[in-house]
């Protein structure tokens, strides 16, 4: 990562520049949240403490959100074939990594800092490797005959699933540009592996049917098969928690779901947030587990972030907000990821916005 630090340091000029007092202290604030004890009271200090806004000719609708394993840089990919790095833990701006050939889709960075791969969204549907450092392609993925709308690392090693408009899911080893397997599924679908590594979900809102599948047995097919209810659709991505209880089904449409991760059983239906209208871009879904699993935060159209406690819960039920976090006033955040390693979450539109705690 040493020429992206290099970067860090040599950017100036821009209207994301801060005072080097102002990143010292955000980055003491993050050191001193990074065992923080996660609560109602403590979520609801926190605050925004910076906002990214681009130059009206290079704004557009982030599509996703990437931290890195170890929670000091984040990486987005927008509409405009932009994919964008910063540096976390300072909430600094780094770099501007165009994709204007091929496009870009679901940046994600690999188990390296220096690593990401994304999908093409022009000329083909690779999947490309890329050095962040160097700005030079490691390896082409090829195979898949349409769009790829969700790439996943693994957590365990350096295999990858990627879910296509082409009806199929394919497991890859970054080794190696062929897939290892290949899974039908129906279109649109999502997908998330859980914290093991060794089991993986590919769920459907349209058939309303989510699979659990073990990597080791996958021409056994899924060997748990989840009915979501009805009425309950639109949903647009899947997370396991990091305590491997929950299955989150997040959605733009005012509403989430929470299952029991392991016999896919209906725990709770989070309500309270205002839907946002539909639009062409693709969308990672508008909710995220806290990293201890107890809660979940979601983003609201009213321009808030909403929390709920479902851990502290009993199931079966239909949970309210517990507060809003209130969001910057001139972005209306879509998109969310909590660091999985400081305590700190981002909020993404057309802005990158980062919340802190503030023990104030």
């Amino acid at each position: 990562m040493k020429e992206i630090k290099k970067v860090l340091m040599l950017i100036t000029g821009s209207r994301q520049r801060q005072t080097r007092e102002q990143l010292e202290l955000i980055d003491f604030k993050l050191q001193q949240n990074m065992a923080l004890d996660i609560s109602k009271e403590k979520l609801l200090k926190f605050q925004a403490v910076k906002s990214f806004k681009f130059a009206e000719k290079d704004a557009s609708p982030i599509t996703s959100l990437s931290f890195d394993d170890y929670g000091q840089y984040l990486l987005t990919s927008s509409a405009n074939d932009n994919m964008h790095l910063y540096h976390a833990v300072s909430c600094k701006f780094l770099n501007t990594v165009a994709s204007k050939k091929y496009g870009c889709h679901t940046a994600k960075f690999t188990h390296a800092q220096s690593e990401c791969i994304y999908s093409s969204t022009m000329k083909s549907f690779d999947i490309r490797h890329l050095n962040l450092e160097t700005n030079q392609y490691l390896r082409y993925f090829t195979g898949h005959g349409a769009l790829v709308s969700d790439i996943q690392m693994s957590p365990l090693n350096d295999t990858f699933l990627s879910a296509s408009y082409d009806e199929s899911v394919r497991l890859w080893d970054l080794r190696i540009s062929k897939s290892q397997a290949i899974v039908p599924s129906l279109v649109p679908s999502c997908i998330a592996y859980d914290p093991s590594g060794l089991v993986f979900a590919l769920g459907n809102p349209e058939n309303c049917e989510i699979g659990l599948y073990n990597l080791t047995q996958l021409k056994s097919g899924p060997f748990l098969v989840i009915k979501v209810k009805q009425n309950f659709t639109r949903w647009n991505k899947l997370e396991f928690s990091n305590d491997g209880k929950y299955l989150l089904l997040g959605s733009s449409v005012g509403k989430q779901m929470i299952l029991d991760a392991f016999d896919g059983s209906e725990l709770f239906e989070l309500v309270g947030t205002k839907p946002f209208p539909l639009r062409e871009f693709m969308d990672s879904g508008s909710a995220c587990f806290t990293p201890d699993g107890k809660y979940t935060l979601g983003t609201d159209y009213d321009g808030r972030i909403a929390l709920w406690n479902h851990h502290g819960s009993i199931s079966n039920r239909t949970l309210k907000p517990q507060g809003y976090i209130p969001a910057v006033p001139e972005s209306c955040p879509r998109t969310i990821a909590f660091n999985p390693k400081y305590a700190m979450f981002v909020t993404a539109d057309e802005n990158v916005d980062f919340y802190v705690y503030e023990d104030s």
